[in-house]
């Protein structure tokens, strides 16, 4: 039986031809394609080796995940990369491999029609080669639902879960500011799906920061070593031409920046950030939350108790607030890292404000592993020693 891909978009029925006649051909289970153009492929570097089990993946889907991190990290575009990446494959296939059978009758917007022989014929071809599922969304092949004949590549190479994540991350690279514009954002200027603010990569951007947290590259060599854990090696395109290594952050004191999605300090919505699950009346950035719920959870397991947080992210309002009651405690409204949804202040938890003991040097011990640190400045002998104020990512 023929499986189609994950949550089909009804717009591209036949009876709906011409309603999205746009340039945006809708492809997949959400559509890869933003024009008809020509696309080249610059190469892959070598991947990152990763390890972990991720989140309510099944073991098709987790390989995915894995390929997908492994090319992402490899490349040095770190996990917000990874994330975007893995987003935009949960909306378009689930995470599943899809090959093509050549039997759609959808009607792409952009050409106004139905495939023809010759088309049909090139989607045929992705069943000659490994994949998961088999889907008829017009010619859309693999994880991302990318199309050969609006210029993706060639069966054989979207069909390969490393191959086209590299085309997919060539073009995200392009998208102007990518690092600070909202992933979701990023992800349709990508994909160019039917849902034009990026509204179905947002849905499934939290679980995807969830599986790019769980495979963890940091620890992947002692794992292997320790437990027997075999790393999974990411077969992919040879390298060529693209850059490799750690992308470029603007600074910010000693580290880098803390803005993403285009915000303002302190000037974030609430619906693009997401509740701690341990305080669920915070609210951090949503990789930040999902990494804390995850330091948390190990935190309990070896003290016993939650970590015990009081402030999340502060709108600036709050950083007013904040700055008036406390003053120089506070920092200068509009420049704390709390405004962009990636600090935390812990409170009575523990003994941690007194700057010693078994659960504070389990923090300073572990936290890294979990994206979370405590910045120079606030550890002792720094110029503002603070233990209770904690950060995710080197952003001061």
């Amino acid at each position: 039986m023929t499986t189609t891909p994950f949550r089909r978009w009804a717009g591209l029925l036949l009876g709906l031809a011409g309603v999205l006649l746009t340039g945006c051909t809708m492809a997949g289970a959400r559509g890869a394609t933003i024009s008809t153009i020509a696309r080249t492929s610059s190469g892959d570097c070598p991947p990152a080796t990763v390890i972990g089990t991720a989140p309510g993946l099944d073991s098709a889907q987790e390989v995915n995940a894995t390929t997908v991190v492994g090319v992402a990290l490899g490349r040095g575009l770190g996990g917000t990369g990874a994330a975007i990446a893995v987003a935009a494959a949960l909306a378009e296939s689930s995470l599943y491999n899809y090959a093509n059978d050549g039997t759609s009758t959808l009607i792409g917007s952009a050409e106004g029609r139905q495939l023809n022989d010759t088309e049909r014929a090139v989607a045929r071809q992705s069943l000659t080669y490994p994949h998961d599922k088999v889907g008829n969304n017009l010619d859309s092949i693999g994880l991302f639902q990318q199309r050969p004949m609006t210029g993706w590549g060639t069966p054989d190479q979207l069909i390969n879960p490393a191959t086209a994540t590299g085309k997919f991350l060539d073009q995200m690279v392009k998208v102007t500011d990518w690092q600070t514009l909202s992933p979701w954002t990023v992800a349709q200027k990508v994909q160019g799906s039917p849902s034009s603010d990026g509204g179905i990569y947002r849905d499934s951007y939290q679980q995807a920061t969830a599986i790019v947290t769980a495979l963890d590259t940091k620890t992947a060599a002692s794992a292997s070593a320790t437990t027997g854990s075999r790393p999974v090696a990411v077969v992919q395109a040879a390298v060529t031409s693209v850059n490799c290594g750690p992308p470029a952050q603007a600074a910010s004191g000693g580290g880098g920046s803390a803005a993403w999605g285009g915000y303002q300090n302190g000037r974030i919505p609430g619906s693009a950030l997401c509740p701690v699950p341990s305080a669920p009346t915070l609210q951090l950035e949503c990789g930040a939350a999902t990494a804390f719920d995850q330091l948390n959870t190990a935190f309990k397991a070896a003290i016993g108790q939650n970590i015990g947080i009081t402030d999340g992210y502060r709108s600036y309002d709050e950083q007013v607030a904040c700055r008036l009651a406390k003053g120089s405690l506070c920092a200068n409204p509009g420049t704390s890292n709390h405004g962009f949804g990636k600090a935390v202040d812990i409170g009575g938890c523990c003994d941690i404000n007194n700057g010693t003991g078994p659960a504070l040097d389990w923090l300073t011990t572990n936290a890294d592993r979990y994206g979370w640190n405590h910045p120079a400045w606030a550890q002792p002998g720094g110029s503002k020693p603070e233990p209770w104020h904690w950060e995710y990512g080197e952003i001061s």
